[in-house]
């Protein structure tokens, strides 16, 4: 390949195109990075991390140098300032069942970029420019060239078979594009600062809120020492007073109590619900806060964009090795923007406008009401799934086909155990490779996998795994549910079959498929 080429340019070096370069890795596809900073960013911005992300790491070979640096929460509390007991508790332990993060990160999204660069790196399957920016571009039915400008001297060209703009909010390639981010922007400003406690007051328990008239005041601490400090601005305050080091100290006394404290960083931003019209035009495509920007609230906005990046990556390789590249594409945004649309965007706009409720005695019988609820796991089990993004479902997708509850959906994971008694979750079977379910209880006719296999010869990334009930002993190729829950889950009989996608989707699922209804079914999901 010439030097000036690459199959996928990416335009960004955040968390999402620092992910779609893992995922594309991950698939062993070569991609070409370019980043209008001199280097990743210093700036802890988004650190909450969710439990599907987490499967994502692990599918990406990562998942021990996250849960090694960033603070894992099973149960994470509320404390409101000057009150000695928690004010809530929600125990994340009720997704125990779903999957194996149950609970929510705190990492500061400097250290994500990191470790997923520090990846990126050791697959050596990708190169990042830093200081290189893209200018414009020009595509075509055959590909894209890419105009770049270096931090010195004359600009110079890319060809590329497809450019992802994973550029942010004021992406250059969304704006060659000629799409403009479309919904609203909330009336509030928030305030973000870092800050660094040297005394005894960097042990208080966390999160913790401190009371105000209108808006919020939270404290949360994103490693030994450091806290992140979020803050409604009231509207007469312009930038310069609201991110004053005197305003600082009063959120610093009001949280954690008076004394000195170290600025790290601060900024201040509008809140905003906003969306591309479409995520792909020919071969090129959005990604991230390039595609949609959310509020905030609850974390989803750099895990929905990493989750862009999980769906795409399969797609774009499984393009580049051959499949039907306009029905895998045209899925990426058919699947991912309304996932964001009904999904994320409606989560973070009422947890937003929950707190900006302008009355502070709604606001506060609102609190009691939701505290009350957070202590019945019932509850809790309802709501868990989508604040952890787990419940991602989608529908209407060129890729998907057949009948059964978890089409579309994040396949529901669990323990297995092979021949010799050695443990794998469900979910770890797919990943570089789709897997093929075959459901077997001994008790009908076996499927013929020797057949299935010949039919499918010729589609590569695919392995056929029999799952077994817990009370049958596995055999060579077999699994066993090792605790009885993954059938219940799956609602499966001894005959139902289902296959999982790379990004641990259901593409394909059926009961009593003939041999050919099978075929057909996961060359479609595959996009082959």
């Amino acid at each position: 390949m010439a030097a000036n080429s690459s199959p996928v340019v990416i335009s960004g070096a955040g968390p999402v195109g620092l992910a779609l370069a893992v995922g594309l890795a991950h698939h062993g596809i070569r991609s070409l990075v370019l980043e209008d900073d001199p280097a990743l960013s210093r700036h802890s911005k988004a650190p909450g991390i969710h439990a599907r992300t987490l499967e994502v790491f692990r599918a990406w070979g990562v998942i021990d140098r996250f849960m090694a640096e960033g603070e894992f929460l099973r149960q994470p509390q509320l404390w409101v300032a000057g009150m000695s007991e928690p004010q809530a508790t929600v125990d994340l332990s009720v997704l125990a069942d779903r999957t194996a993060y149950p609970g929510v990160m705190l990492l500061p999204q400097d250290r994500t970029e990191a470790l997923l660069y520090e990846r990126l790196k050791e697959l050596g399957m990708s190169e990042v420019r830093f200081g290189h920016r893209l200018t414009s571009f020009e595509a075509g039915p055959a590909g894209v060239t890419v105009e770049v400008a270096p931090p010195s001297g004359a600009s110079y060209r890319l060809d590329a078979e497809y450019l992802v703009g994973c550029d942010g909010a004021h992406s250059m390639v969304r704006e060659c594009l000629g799409w403009h981010l479309e919904g609203k922007t909330y009336p509030s400003r928030f305030m973000l600062a870092d800050v660094r406690l040297h005394d005894e007051r960097a042990e208080l328990p966390w999160p913790r809120m401190a009371p105000v008239p209108r808006g919020l005041l939270v404290g949360l601490r994103l490693q030994p020492q450091l806290w992140r400090i979020i803050a409604t601005v009231l509207p007469k305050l312009d930038e310069a007073h609201a991110l004053a080091p005197e305003q600082i100290d009063r959120h610093v006394t009001a949280l954690f109590g008076p004394g000195p404290f170290e600025e790290v960083w601060k900024s201040l931003f509008h809140v905003h619900c906003r969306t591309s019209p479409h995520f792909r035009l020919g071969r090129v495509l959005l990604a991230g806060d390039a595609a949609h920007l959310n509020s905030p609230a609850g974390g989803q906005g750099m895990n929905s964009g990493i989750h862009d990046a999980h769906n795409l990556a399969w797609k774009l390789a499984r393009a580049l090795s051959g499949g039907n590249a306009d029905a895998l594409l045209d899925s990426y945004e058919a699947e991912r923007r309304p996932a964001i649309l009904t999904g994320v965007d409606r989560y973070t706009d009422l947890l937003t406008r929950a707190v900006l409720w302008p009355m502070p005695r709604t606001r506060s019988a609102l609190a009691k009401v939701v505290r009350r609820a957070l202590a019945h796991p019932a509850f809790v089990s309802r709501v868990a799934p989508r604040a952890t993004m787990l419940d991602v479902h989608y529908e209407h997708s060129p890729l998907l086909s057949g009948q059964g509850p978890w089409i579309g959906a994040r396949a529901p994971d669990g323990e297995l155990r092979d021949a010799d008694g050695q443990g794998r979750r469900l979910l770890d079977l797919a990943g570089r490779e789709a897997a093929l379910l075959l459901f077997d209880d001994h008790r009908l006719p076996a499927w013929d996998r020797g057949a299935i296999a010949r039919r499918l010869h010729d589609l590569p990334g695919l392995t056929v795994h029999v799952v077994l009930p817990t009370d049958q002993t596995a055999g060579p190729g077999e699994w066993r549910d090792a605790t009885g829950a993954l059938w219940n889950a799956w609602r499966a009989s001894g005959s139902t079959a289902a296959l999982v996608r790379p990004d641990g989707h259901v593409g394909w699922m059926a009961e009593r498929p003939s041999e050919s209804e099978l075929v057909n079914g996961i060359r479609q999901a595959l996009g082959g």
